[in-house]
């Protein structure tokens, strides 16, 4: 699959924690914004944040941010923020979710999924040849329904679900039906409270 496009103003958002893993995506997409979202500033991340800025520097606006170690809601909604703030029809945005903490990688992802319209591309390396993987660009599937009834549900407050049905205009029945797939879909839980999934699929 051929990775490389032409491009006057990509930027590169990679989760990041050494040079290596960051690197097959910088040769391949030439951006013109480099973005590093990193989960810690140890010693040898900082070490590897400046030999990236030594040697994109002159040819890349280079930006890092700091994301919450371990708060994946937060990191996926930051992750939207981003997205919405760098998104523009003369840019192409390209996620690479190569580099960092696992569970950074997965928040990016989740982010990346509520808003796939402003993303061009999302890669991660091959472990094999550390070649460039094209990811899918994912969505969270709610129809105008499933996601008006979750947004009711995220302010229930103690609420019956025969109120929530009464407030929205729709059968107990639909409600129902609708709520099992939101279940099953791990956005509410057993009681159908809205679960952390359920929040980022609202994002």
């Amino acid at each position: 699959m051929d990775l490389n496009i032409s491009m006057t103003d990509a930027v590169l958002i990679s989760t990041f924690y050494s040079v290596e893993p960051f690197m097959p995506a910088a040769h391949a997409f030439s951006p013109k914004k480099i973005i590093l979202l990193i989960d810690n500033l140890d010693d040898k991340v900082k070490a590897n944040v400046e030999l990236i800025k030594k040697t994109f520097g002159n040819v890349a606006q280079i930006e890092v941010i700091k994301m919450e170690r371990g708060n994946i809601l937060s990191v996926a909604k930051k992750t939207v923020e981003m997205l919405e703030k760098e998104s523009s029809k003369d840019k192409r945005i390209i996620i690479n979710v190569s580099g960092g903490w696992k569970l950074l990688a997965n928040a990016v992802l989740y982010g990346c999924y509520a808003r796939q319209e402003l993303i061009d591309k999302i890669v991660c390396n091959s472990l094999d040849d550390n070649s460039l993987i094209e990811l899918p660009k994912l969505s969270y599937g709610l129809t105008k329904a499933k996601r008006e009834l979750l947004e009711e549900i995220s302010t229930r407050n103690g609420k019956s679900i025969s109120e929530v049905s009464d407030k929205l205009g729709k059968s107990r029945g639909m409600i129902y039906q609708h709520l099992k797939e939101l279940k099953e879909n791990g956005y509410v839980d057993e009681k159908f409270y809205i679960t952390d999934a359920g929040r980022m699929a609202l994002l």
